[in-house]
């Protein structure tokens, strides 16, 4: 008797086939041992190895940094508070137990490079629930590390700059503020505190006219409120 798929069967069928031949996306198929069944087009692209090269050889732990590896299965173990061994074990433990997981991980390609993605771990199983399988969809996070390496370097240069400028304005004899275009004022040196006689804390946020004995004749005359320019007690 020839069995005939029902219009639910072929759309199923066309829906995992769409996955497995996706080259956006690396997708990895394992059995409930870890090995490695199916290896898509998307995985086959980004990482390098062929199909025959991977399936029932090996598993997603072989082609991932070990360093990670130890990393996260010591993490989990505290998390969980059971000991977990690195490995694929430390790549599917939560979804063993039905918890979806999602994580960073480098994988190695073939030719010894490094490939940074975020990727979303499910357990296969049967009808009677007993996992046959995992399942392992990469998207490629290079972008997203590559924005936070410039976001990090920019951080980094505005530290600089403000260490740079507070440099400056401390090894100046001269009391000096420095304000908001509002003229709020924003920084302050240890001369202007001695002047003052106010807290870097309390002066910080002030409006600068406040220093002085007349705010509304310093704020027509310098919209900066420098006290360069005019001295805090001046009427």
């Amino acid at each position: 008797m020839v069995h005939r798929r029902t219009e639910s069967e072929i759309k199923t069928l066309a829906l995992q086939d769409a996955i497995f031949k996706s080259a956006y996306f690396p997708s990895i198929a394992t059995d409930e041992r870890g090995v490695i069944q199916i290896f898509n087009v998307g995985a086959e692209r980004m990482l390098g190895y062929t199909a025959e090269d991977v399936v029932n050889r090996i598993t997603p732990a072989d082609i991932s940094d070990p360093d990670e590896l130890i990393a996260r299965a010591r993490e989990l173990s505290i998390e969980l508070e059971t000991s977990i061994t690195p490995g694929f074990a430390a790549l599917v433990f939560k979804p063993s137990r039905g918890i979806e997981d999602i994580y960073e991980l480098t994988y190695v390609r073939k030719d010894g490079s490094r490939f940074p993605a975020i990727v979303s771990v499910t357990s296969l199983r049967d009808a009677t629930d007993r996992i046959i399988g995992y399942l392992l969809i990469g998207t490629d996070n290079t972008a997203r590390q590559q924005v936070e390496a410039a976001r990090a370097l920019l951080d980094q240069q505005l530290r600089d700059q403000q260490y740079y400028t507070r440099s400056l304005m401390e090894s100046n004899i001269d009391a000096l503020m420095t304000t908001d275009p509002q003229g709020c004022i924003s920084d302050v040196n240890q001369q202007m505190i001695a002047l003052t006689g106010r807290t870097r804390e309390e002066l910080i946020g002030q409006p600068c006219k406040t220093l002085f004995t007349d705010p509304d004749r310093a704020e027509d005359a310098s919209p900066g409120c420098s006290p360069r320019t005019r001295s805090p007690t001046t009427s």
